[in-house]
């Protein structure tokens, strides 16, 4: 069931389908320089797991941000293995005795996750144990494989092959990754699953949209993508987005007061709006500017 989970694991990342993007004149995808008093901090960049085959997105500022970068820094600084990463979902995932999925959700959300079964080819036997964030993930990343979506299409690996030779660090793990879905409450997992398997079985149109919105950098359309569907419960914002803000905050600015120049590469959602990193970074004394 895991097969290329990572291509959703981060479901606060805007994730392309393979429709062609809507065209844009030059891609404008944001980057920050990030500098502090008298000395260069580093860059940061918001990025998509998956992009449609030939999107052009780069462009020499960027260019020129990794090349000047002494390392580049990502939410998952390592290669991952589909099995390695199997086994950590399995030791958080099964709790004996849970109710099947479709019985732990309200009628509008069984229906839907009965429908995303039925395209996917599978059933509650499939996830028997398995608790719903769990549940939500794997269907995520099967739908999205369904598609047709290669996340070895996406931005991370094009930063590696890009920045090759320098190191490259994480702000989490893959362990880390899946505490966080862990640790919310049944309510909130049961309501990013009834979502999750609403979005399996809809037309995708709107990934083109936000897709378009990535590619002209536009902060206040990402920012409303990132409080929109179940980023806009609470319990699940904080967590999966907010929560992880404040942590990587932490990491970044001590990263850069160490004299470090990295490269920061995470997904959009995470660079939008009041919660995002540049004004968490901002409020720790960062001066950061767009680069165009």
């Amino acid at each position: 069931m895991m097969r290329r989970w990572i291509a959703v694991i981060g479901l606060t990342l805007l994730c392309a389908c393979h429709k062609a993007p809507a065209p844009v004149p030059v891609p404008q995808v944001a980057l920050w320089a990030i500098n502090g008093p008298g000395k260069t901090g580093g860059w940061l960049l918001g990025t998509v797991h998956s992009l449609p085959p030939g999107t052009v997105w780069r462009r020499p500022a960027i260019d020129a941000a990794m090349a000047s970068a002494d390392r580049l820094v990502m939410e998952i600084g390592e290669q991952i293995d589909p099995a390695i990463a199997g086994k950590a979902l399995a030791r958080l995932a099964m709790t004996p005795g849970l109710p099947p999925p479709t019985a732990r959700l309200d009628p509008a959300g069984a229906k839907a996750l009965l429908a995303a079964y039925q395209l996917l080819g599978l059933n509650d036997d499939k996830f028997r144990d398995e608790e719903s964030w769990a549940v939500a993930l794997q269907i995520s990343a099967l739908a999205t494989q369904k598609e047709g979506v290669d996340p070895d299409d996406g931005v991370e690996p094009q930063l590696r092959a890009r920045m090759a030779g320098k190191p490259v660090a994480g702000l989490e793990t893959v362990d880390s990754q899946f505490a966080v879905f862990d640790g919310l409450p049944a309510r909130a997992q049961n309501l990013l699953l009834a979502d999750v398997a609403r979005e399996a079985t809809a037309h995708r149109d709107s990934d083109a949209d936000m897709l378009a919105l990535w590619l002209k950098g536009d902060d206040l359309g990402l920012a409303r993508e990132a409080n929109s569907d179940f980023l806009a419960d609470p319990a699940l914002h904080e967590a999966l987005l907010t929560a992880r803000n404040r942590a990587w905050t932490v990491q970044i600015d001590s990263l850069l007061r160490s004299g470090e120049h990295p490269f920061i590469a995470v997904g959009a959602a995470h660079v939008a709006g009041r919660d995002g990193l540049p004004e968490m970074l901002r409020a720790k004394g960062w001066t950061l500017k767009r680069v165009y």
